[in-house]
């Protein structure tokens, strides 16, 4: 395995690199976890150096580090690359501290220096060395160097000249290493960080990250929910209290998530259609036990969704004897308590102006509802139509209409509502199937750490089994979430008129099939191998501290099975649903 760039030092190497690195083309598909350590003293030109590689500069929307130790100013600092999920750079200082103990979790280090190399730049590089880890020397404001040679050497001064004579001299230091490695210096511009050996050392970074970076699943590439602000908090949590708060923060917000309401209202229009909307929303046949019917109410009724009970679905009075004073019709039906509301409206009827007065006064207590149009016999009204206006058909309700109406959703609703929206739902089509993947999908991530974390440091107080029992628990949830369980097929079955074992064909996951404590053993046995390889991106955008470090293994084991999983389960809960739009087929058994 080469520890070394092989790249000569001649300009016509540098320029050969630089035509390679200098396209605006988007990276490739393939996305790697690749972490660089960008290692240097104080004033060195570090951040500058590193914006420039991610195509930053100092004041763009981009510039924005993640810093892993906010309230310690010679802290790492984290740049997550906008383009390449798994590419991150550390800014690490040289002194107070030497950040020899991050090297082992980087893949390539830098060196920089806007001087010459000292003997702890060298001793640095020999420790890289030992860990046959990828190594580039950076000198930065190179050219304050060419702006003072070239007044003192005026008629004698030869830009190439000079920038071979700094190259020598750079190196000189490192003399030794050179005899034995072919080490590679890029020469950088402080005023002009974007010229110079910049392009060189851009194309360098993602060669060399496609060639021994780890390949990130589609899951892990697009980072799940892992955002800057959950990063700080996180260790904030750690400076506060250490393992133990941070613990503590992942199972409250872990809490908040799971534990979230979310209450839909449906009002107005033609009865029977609201509550056939209402009714296939729970996965319900009009006239099934449970089911909503009837005229309109005299008071709000919910109606909790089977799939997720923290969800429900209230159906409203119609406003009548109300119609011209909306703040009283919502003082009556307590529309405070409601996350959106759906207005109904009776085939080809536009919205009246009570209705108009109503959702005024929803935006302006910062209520967002939509309208509904009845569509009868599954035609389409002609005309275009307002965004806030969505035409359904009871018998045909996960239509193009309904994604509209998803994607409209999406934009207006909190992730922690739309992910207790999404998971209430019946797996209407394909589409809504992937939506509940993703949204389970914003809880991998904390149950592997969490469980990690505790594995490795208990906590008193903390109520909640970190360990086997909790994946197992997990995963059991997303089968149930995902329509995999006996009650759900039965449903389905019921629904479809396609025999339950022939929707049992479409299940080829292990844990689709059924989840138990040896399963998941088994499976966290077999991660543990290669989990040093995959889900690797998230310990690099934390400092390995004590247990957490410790922890890593577990961690990376836990997070590989739970995505894993899930991302199987959706999977066979495709299947399932295709079979059962399909047309019924013989079997024999």
């Amino acid at each position: 395995m080469e520890t070394f760039s092989e790249l000569s030092l001649k300009e016509v190497d540098l320029r050969q690199l630089e035509a390679e690195g200098s396209h605006e083309d988007p990276l490739p598909e393939d996305c790697w976890d690749f972490s660089v350590a960008v290692a240097g003293g104080p004033g060195v030109g570090k951040t500058v150096l590193i914006q420039a590689l991610l195509g930053f500069n100092e004041n763009g929307q981009h510039s924005r580090a993640a810093f892993l130790n906010p309230k310690k100013p010679n802290g790492p600092l984290l740049y997550l690359h906008p383009l390449h999920p798994g590419l991150t750079f550390w800014e690490l200082p040289l002194d107070n501290g030497s950040p020899e103990k991050w090297i082992s979790e980087a893949d390539l280090l830098l060196l920089v220096t806007d001087g010459q190399f000292t003997q702890a730049h060298v001793d640095l590089a020999s420790s890289a060395l030992i860990q046959a880890k990828k190594l580039c020397l950076v000198r930065t404001k190179v050219d304050c160097d060419l702006h003072t040679l070239k007044r003192r050497m005026k008629e004698d001064y030869s830009r190439v000249e000079v920038l071979s004579a700094l190259r020598t001299v750079i190196l000189e230091p490192f003399n030794d290493m050179v005899k034995k490695e072919a080490l590679t210096l890029f020469l950088m511009s402080g005023f002009e960080p974007y010229k110079l050996d910049a392009p060189a050392l851009k194309a360098k970074i993602e060669k060399t990250s496609q060639e021994l970076g780890r390949a990130l699943c589609l899951e892990q590439q697009g980072y799940e929910v892992i955002d800057y602000e959950e990063i700080a908090e996180l260790q904030s949590a750690l400076e506060r209290g250490g393992i133990s708060e941070m613990v503590r923060f992942i199972q409250s917000s872990l809490d908040s998530l799971l534990d979230t309401r979310f209450d839909l209202a449906l009002m107005g229009g033609n009865p029977g259609f609201r509550h056939s909307i209402l009714n296939s929303l729970r996965g319900l046949k009009d006239g099934e036990d449970g089911s909503a019917h009837g005229g309109n109410p005299e008071n709000p009724i919910e109606y909790a969704c089977l799939k997720y009970p923290k969800a429900s679905l209230w159906d409203l009075p119609g406003m009548e004897s109300l119609e011209s004073q909306p703040k009283k019709y919502m003082e009556s039906v307590h529309m405070g308590r409601y996350d959106f509301t759906m207005l109904f409206l009776t085939p080809w009827q536009e919205a009246s102006s009570s209705y108009r007065s109503l959702v005024h006064e929803l935006q302006k207590e910062g209520k967002k509802s939509v309208f509904i149009q009845d569509c009868e016999d599954d035609e389409m009204p002609p005309g275009p139509r307002e965004d806030e206006v969505f035409v359904l058909s009871p018998t045909k309700l996960a239509g193009t209409e309904f994604h509209r109406l998803l994607g409209y959703l999406e934009k207006k609703l909190s992730s922690h509502k739309l992910r207790a929206f999404m998971l209430s739902l019946p797996n209407l089509s394909a589409e809504v199937t992937l939506k509940k993947k993703e949204a389970l999908s914003q809880e991998v991530w904390k149950v592997a750490l969490l469980s990690s974390l505790v594995a490795c440091v208990p906590v008193p107080g903390v109520a909640i089994a970190c360990d086997l029992s909790l994946l197992t628990a997990r995963l059991d949830t997303y089968r149930q979430e995902l329509g995999l369980d006996a009650d759900s097929l039965a449903n389905l079955s019921h629904k479809s008129g396609v025999p339950v074992p022939q929707l049992m064909l479409e299940i080829q996951s292990p844990a689709g099939k059924g989840v138990t404590r040896q399963l998941v053993q088994k499976m966290l046995g077999s991660a543990t191998g290669i989990g040093l390889e995959v889900a690797g991106v998230f310990l690099h955008r934390f400092p390995l501290l004590g247990p957490l470090a410790t922890g890593g293994i577990a961690f990376h084991a836990s997070y590989l099975v739970l995505s894993r999983c899930l991302e199987a389960m959706a999977d066979d809960a495709q299947r399932v649903l295709s079979r059962a739009q399909s047309p019924p087929k013989t079997i024999s058994y």
